[in-house]
């Protein structure tokens, strides 16, 4: 009885995290460009940065103490860093070579775990490969237009998409137009409405997995 009661507790806990698995991509509302996006895991919060950086992570309970990492001699990888938050302890990168752009960052969020792409990657060296089940993609070069290079091209099965260079139409250049099952449209008549070319004209397709919110 009691095995079977930690396997519902189990069972729980896991269906919770998908349930709770939201992805929301903050926009510029001054240039329409990705900002960050903050991927809710269960009770845990991760900012990613459009370049694929970690720019921060927010417990939904911070209640506890915080604690640090103190040992400079042997770990410097990680001394002075923040530890613990309550019952959520943070680890980091335990890679000796400093020239490692891997080296000192956050490896896991108490049971999320954290990757990244290593030094012989090219464009994506040092960026985020991977916050717990999603796996994340960069744009690389183009031939033609390089304006979305090392921005953040999907997270998971969610897909992110820029406007390009086009001669007809320009309203949608270096704007976000997609962002998983989110379009973004863009007022492209210079003739009757010249006054709004450029700026939004719409939003469609925000789900609770899913969604776009603008930053004013």
């Amino acid at each position: 009885m009691k095995h079977l009661r930690n396997f519902f507790t189990v069972l729980f806990l896991i269906l919770h995290s998908l349930v709770y698995a939201q992805i929301i991509a903050n926009v510029s509302a001054k240039n329409y460009d990705l900002q960050s996006v903050d991927i809710t895991i269960g009770n845990l919060i991760v900012q990613l940065n459009s370049v694929g950086e970690i720019s921060g992570f927010q417990p939904k309970n911070s209640d506890g103490d915080v604690d640090y990492y103190d040992n400079s001699n042997f770990e410097s990888y990680r001394s002075g860093k923040l530890k613990k938050i309550g019952n959520l302890k943070i680890d980091y990168c335990d890679i000796l070579d400093k020239s490692d752009v891997r080296f000192g960052k956050i490896k896991s969020i108490g049971n999320i775990s954290i990757e990244y792409y290593d030094n012989f990657d090219n464009e994506k060296s040092g960026k985020v490969k991977k916050i717990g089940n999603y796996q994340i993609d960069y744009w690389n070069k183009d031939v033609i237009d390089n304006s979305r290079l090392g921005k953040l091209k999907s997270i998971g099965n969610v897909s992110v998409e820029f406007g390009l260079k086009d001669i007809i139409d320009s309203s949608k250049y270096k704007k976000l137009i997609k962002f998983g099952t989110v379009n973004l449209d863009y007022w492209n008549d210079k003739i009757f409405d010249k006054e709004k070319f450029g700026k939004l004209k719409s939003i469609k397709g925000n789900t609770e997995e899913v969604s776009i919110k603008l930053i004013w």
